[in-house]
This record gives C-alpha cells, structure tokens and sequence, in this order.
C-alpha cells in the first residue's frame, strides 16, 4: 500500500469489500464472523472494508482499519419506533403521572399502567415490527449508502445474516457488475 493507503503495491486502487450485518441480534456470531472477515480482507488482500449494521453493541473485535458504519440511531428516529413509544407508553405515563399524588391509589395505577405498556410492546408491537423491521432497514441502509460509500469502488459485497438479502439483492440490481454473495469465501477472486 502506498502513504495514501488507497492503492495496491501493483498502482491500482485498493480493492474494497462492503458487508452487511444489518440485524446481528438473532445470532451474536454474526459480529464474530464480520470481523474475521474484515481481518482478512484487511492483512490478506489489502482491502478496505466497509461493515454496515443496525447493532452498535458486539463490534469490540473488528480491527479499527474496517469502517462501521451504524443505522441504530436512524432506525431509533424513523416515526414508526417513536410512535409506538409515545402512544404506548409517553401519553399513558403522562396521564397517569398526576394521579401518582393520590398515594397508595395512584401507585397501583401507575404500577398497571406500567405492565399494560409493556404487554402491548411485547405481544403487540414487537412480533409485528420483526416483520416490518427488514424493510425499515432497507431504506435505512440504502440512503446511508448511497451517501457514504462510493458503490462504483466496491468490488464485493458479503451477505452475512438474512435480514441482508433482500439489501444485498437491491444493491446487485442497481449494480449489475458488483459480486454479491452469501458466501463467506476468504478471496477477491471472481466466483465461477
């Protein structure tokens, strides 16, 4: 690599490696694997490597050349997430908060009120946004993308959970010489 850290030892630019981690809760290996990955690309192949995830715990073990690239705070703002927390629980706290003077009475109002807006977000909200959340990720990622990563650069883009795919099959669309793949294969070399 040269001072600039942008090509190869040949003159040409650096090849780079995008992955994808959009939803690493269901499976904490996922952040694992990301990692090892980037390493490789990073020491081997001399790569840069862009890792795209929704989560900002478990990225302790990546190598601090790879750039991480966060949606958490995003997804935090989109109006879907925000108003499920003020209709179930900011407008039912704000009714309920005068009361809490009324003593033993507004303590167990409170209490009620309380555990009725955690039962509507778990049995409620959540099975339906575990749904809807690949989809609110998506468009997430794909401004942030289209912003901070130069897609003409890319030479590969690694799928490592499934909440990815359907990102990943929209980004092999808009660039149909870009290698996408759900393979973990430790090589820039074109598949076969």
């Amino acid at each position: 690599m040269s001072e600039r850290g942008d090509e190869d030892v040949n003159g040409g630019p650096s090849p780079r490696v995008l992955i994808l981690v959009l939803d690493s809760r269901s499976h904490k290996r996922d952040t694992r694997r990301a990692a090892g990955l980037a390493a490789y690309y990073l020491d081997e192949e001399g790569a840069e490597v862009d890792v795209v995830t929704a989560e900002s715990r478990g990225w302790g073990q990546l190598d601090e050349r790879a750039r991480l690239h966060l949606l958490d705070k995003a997804e935090a703002r989109h109006p879907l997430p925000w108003l499920e927390r003020t209709i179930v629980s900011r407008v039912p706290r704000a009714l309920v908060w005068p009361l809490k003077r009324l003593g033993r009475a507004g303590a167990v109002l409170d209490r009620a009120q309380t555990r009725a807006s955690g039962i509507v977000h778990r049995r409620l909200f959540l099975p339906f946004y575990r749904h809807v959340r690949p989809l609110l990720l998506i468009r997430i990622a794909r401004r942030h993308v289209d912003r901070a990563i130069d897609m003409a650069k890319v030479s590969r883009v690694i799928v490592i959970d499934d909440t990815s795919v359907p990102f990943a099959w929209r980004l092999a669309r808009k660039h149909p010489g870009l290698t996408v793949t759900t393979r973990q294969v430790r090589t820039l070399e074109p598949e076969v």
